[in-house]
Formats: structure tokens, sequence, C-alpha cells
């Protein structure tokens, strides 16, 4: 069919969701679902008895590469160096724009950034949430950047998004602040950096034990092969106490019955897939069909939110934008009663 063929296509499907649709995404009220401990402890057990096919993630962890979510090498850091170029317009045309809203909720909302709060922000991509972090702390007065140790370090394992990442940092001089590094969200122990030419440096010591007070992924989780790894990792290197934070943005498919639900599952199923074909000239349509396939395969949001607590990180709640299609865990490290 060709690009054109299948611009037409898409403009004829996105044509079918009335501009009300559109307008209830941008002034919907977000659903927050509060877990006390107890209700945490009630999904647990419900998640467990579900068994492995709810949850458990399709590709064998055993994988060398990380984000090797399958064979073909789907979901890994290459994929997305394939899609870097268009990823940035393609996710905000995707949105409509809400991508930025999003994150900004994450950061706002979920982090509650204080001064000397030290950041790590995984599956970092082109930085998006990296940057927001680090003008948060340089507007709370941050002085890191002025020391040895940067307050935010963005890890992904894609190049060319990182290299992407890197120019937006300089861009908003944010150097100093903000360390991107290629990395594995399921081994932090070892990290390499890179500049804007994409140039990487020998690896160096990772993510040390009890060294970050908030934890940030955004839209990431779901292509890491072993999920129960990285969330281990989170548990290790964040520092034990009340006040630290991992906060996750991740998509899923949307299982309400109301018409807006079923329009965001039209949507992810459908379009999706035709859009990132068009975005990237044609060039990322099997890239994008991994990215609905994953959703897909995603878990239900409280059944993700009892696989961070049997790691150790206790969801204080969920937030769902996008009537169900995006979801915001909230979460602080699990701590003896005592603590």
């Amino acid at each position: 069919m060709g690009v054109m063929g299948g611009c037409c296509k898409f403009l004829a499907l996105f044509g079918v969701v009335p501009l009300s649709v559109l307008v209830a995404v941008l002034f919907e009220t977000p659903d927050v679902l509060e877990l006390s401990p107890d209700q945490l402890a009630g999904l647990e057990e419900a998640s467990a008895s579900d068994g492995a096919a709810e949850t458990a993630e399709p590709s064998a962890p055993s994988q060398p590469e990380f984000g090797t979510a399958t064979s073909d090498g789907m979901g890994s850091g290459s994929m997305f160096d394939r899609i870097a170029f268009a990823y940035d317009k393609t996710n905000k045309f995707l949105s409509i724009g809400l991508d930025q809203r999003w994150r900004n909720a994450l950061i706002n909302d979920c982090m509650r950034l204080q001064k000397g709060d030290h950041v790590l922000d995984l599956a970092t991509g082109t930085a998006d949430v990296s940057i927001l972090a680090g003008e948060s702390l340089r507007a709370l007065g941050d002085a890191a950047s002025q020391a040895q140790a940067a307050s935010v370090m963005g890890l992904d394992p894609s190049s060319e998004m990182l290299r992407r990442g890197v120019a937006k940092v300089e861009g908003q001089g944010l150097k100093g602040m903000v360390r991107l590094v290629k990395g594995d969200a399921q081994d932090l122990s070892t990290v390499r950096d890179i500049d804007a030419q994409g140039t990487l440096a020998e690896p160096s010591s990772g993510v040390a034990s009890d060294s970050v007070d908030k934890i940030s992924m955004s839209f990431g989780i779901r292509n890491v092969p072993d999920r129960s790894l990285a969330l281990q990792e989170m548990r290790r290197v964040l520092r034990k106490r009340g006040e630290s934070k991992v906060c996750i943005l991740e998509l899923s498919l949307p299982s309400g019955e109301k018409f807006l639900s079923k329009v965001a599952r039209t949507f992810i199923t459908k379009v999706v897939p035709l859009i990132g074909r068009v975005a990237t000239m044609n060039s990322g349509g099997e890239e994008y069909q991994y990215l609905e396939r994953s959703i897909l395969k995603f878990p239900k949001p409280t059944h993700f939110a009892a696989e961070m607590a049997r790691a150790g990180l206790s969801v204080r709640s969920i937030t769902s934008f996008a009537y169900g299609a995006v979801n915001l865990y909230a979460a602080s490290p699990s701590l003896p009663a005592s603590a």
C-alpha cells in the first residue's frame, strides 16, 4: 500500500473518533486508586493465585542483550535505535500531546523532589523525564551540578536515544546536573557514559546500593525481559526511608466497558501500528506492532502493583489517565514495622 496508502487509512480510522472524545481525554479527571497495606497484601495473594499466565513476561530472562524481549530483537536497545529519529514526535502525536502532561504528573504528584535528592531515571530514552527532574532540582536551588556527581542519572539501553537525549540536556543547560548513561535496568552495577556524538566511554561503576532517593521509569518497564530483576535492582539502590519513591508510568490495555475505554482499546490495537509506520516513513511498522503487543501482554494494573510489592516496593496509589490506557504507580520501599 505504501506510506500514502497507510496515511489515508490512518486518517480514515482517526476520523471516526469524534472530536468530543479528544476533548474528553484532554479534560478528563484521572482515577486514583489508593492502596492500603492490607489491600496490597490481598492483591499479592490474588495475583499469585491467578498463576503466571497473567504476569509472566513472554521473553526469557537469559537473553544476553538488555531489552531483547523477543528472539527477533523487538524491545531491545537496538530496536529503539532504529526508531529514535521519529520517537519524540510520534509519541506526541500518539498521545495528542498529553505524554508531557503525564510525565509532569510523575514528577510533581509522585516524585515530589526535594533539594538534595538523587534521582535515577530508568528507560530515560531521549531524556524527557531526566530533564524535567533536573529542571525541578535546579529550581529548588540544588547545587549538585557544582559537585562531582550529577543529581540525575538517566539510563537507557539505546545509544541513539541517549545521543539525542544528551543534546537535549545540553540545550537546556543541564550538563553536570543530568548525566545520561547506557546500561541495563536488570543490573545497575555497570554503566557507560555517552556524548552527543554517540561515543560510548569504557564501562564504569554504576549505581551503589542505598544511594538513590527517587526512581522514575516512563513507558519502559514492559520492555524489560525480566521485570522482577529490574524491580529488585530498584529496591537495592533505593534509600530505605519513607520519603524515597519509585514512580512508574506505563501503558496498559483499558479494561473498562465505558465507550471511551473501548475507544482507547481500539486506538492501541488498530491505530498505533499505522501511526508508527507512517511516522517512520514505512520503516518502523514492525517496531510499533511490537509496542502494541507489549501493551497487550502487560499485566493488569493491580497485578503489576502486586509484582512491585513482591519485590519490596509498596504501591501507595495507581493513577489512571486516558481512561485506563496510562497508569502511574507510586511506590515506596517496604520498611519494617518498627522503621
